[in-house]
């Protein structure tokens, strides 16, 4: 996280984005305290202006999005607050519900009459709009009670993924906190539950076909984990099980597994798909070294990490012994990464 000097964490009392819990979150304050700083013509800057102006170094919109939040609400405001002004900058995570916007409230509500949609202004308009304060405010506290009312079910009701914490746990550990198809961990990147067949291809009942049989739409056997890059980059149309995917194994395990008596079936791959398989798996062993918990697993982690490494250099041209010459060469040109010199950006 970016830091200011004259920030720090302090405990916020505040409603969660449940409406119903009050918890103890911790919050982002401004401080008023800090030094003031002199400019060119004498004058003393408030150090808020002058961190703005002199010292802050952006490597994305967060920072001055975040302080701006913090003004407009005194001086203090809640995580969760902070994160919703952030995803407003975010044109990834705005285009995706758009998508969602268009797809299911506009069909929905344009049915029942009650918002019209202008294309050429690319904006909507209550068809119903009450000019009576009174009603105004009972619609929106009809609102609130039925979002407080869907919340309160997602958490208590098994059968809306992602409500109970125990099936999104069991998800995640089967996963190895990894997404079932790019391999990122979840401490990279956030994880999100992902329907298997979509949402919008099940019935009128719920109900969607899979492995020959009706499963309700949100079934466990319908879920499968991704990252939040590769669930919103993945079609609606696309049915894939990333978790029965085929992968690349040692070249002894087909032995092993024979000798215990069990049985696979197991495919030969040779020029670009072997390339691409192997890619995949270095991504998945990379994926296990950081889900790794200690020293002795990250070890075995690396080992499988260099193994892949050496059939990819080995793939495009390099024996083994010729690739570790290579990593000793460039060791005595450029140097390892042993003193953990960090290279700040140029200004």
């Amino acid at each position: 996280m970016d830091c200011c000097p004259h920030w720090t964490f302090l405990p916020y009392w505040g409603f969660d984005d449940t409406i119903t819990d009050v918890h103890m979150s911790y919050g982002l304050r401004l401080n008023n305290f800090g030094t003031s700083h002199r400019t060119d013509t004498g004058a003393y800057m408030h150090p808020l202006i002058h961190f703005l102006q002199s010292k802050m170094r952006m490597t994305d919109v967060y920072q001055p999005v975040v302080i701006r939040e913090l003004l407009s609400n005194g001086g203090s405001s809640s995580k969760s607050r902070l994160a919703a002004s952030l995803v407003q900058y975010d044109a990834s995570v705005q285009e995706y519900y758009q998508r969602i916007l268009m797809r299911w409230p506009k069909a929905t509500l344009t049915k029942h009459g009650i918002v019209s949609y202008d294309r050429a202004t690319e904006s909507f308009a209550l068809t119903c709009f009450p000019d009576d304060d009174e009603v105004r405010q009972e619609a929106t506290a009809l609102c609130d009670l039925k979002i407080e009312q869907w919340i309160t079910r997602k958490r208590g009701d098994p059968s809306v993924a992602g409500a109970a914490s125990s099936v999104r746990y069991e998800l995640l550990k089967e996963a190895k906190g990894c997404c079932r198809l790019c391999g990122i961990h979840s401490s990279v990147c956030p994880l999100d539950i992902d329907h298997i067949i979509p949402q919008s291809r099940a019935n009128k009942a719920g109900k969607v076909y899979r492995d020959d049989r009706w499963i309700d739409v949100n079934d466990r056997s319908n879920l499968q984990v991704l990252c939040f890059r590769c669930n919103r980059a993945k079609r609606d149309g696309d049915t894939t099980d990333f978790s029965r995917r085929s992968k690349l194994v040692r070249d002894r395990i087909p032995e092993i597994i024979s000798a215990q008596g069990r049985k696979a079936v197991f495919d030969q791959l040779h020029g670009s798909n072997l390339m691409d398989a192997l890619r995949d798996k270095l991504v998945e062993e990379h994926a296990e070294f950081i889900a790794a918990e200690t020293g002795s697993e990250r070890l075995l982690e690396l080992v499988d990490m260099y193994e892949v490494v050496a059939a990819i250099a080995s793939k495009l041209g390099f024996e083994e012994d010729d690739f570790q010459s290579l990593v000793r060469k460039k060791r005595t040109e450029r140097g390892s990464f042993s003193k953990g010199l960090f290279l700040r950006p140029q200004h």
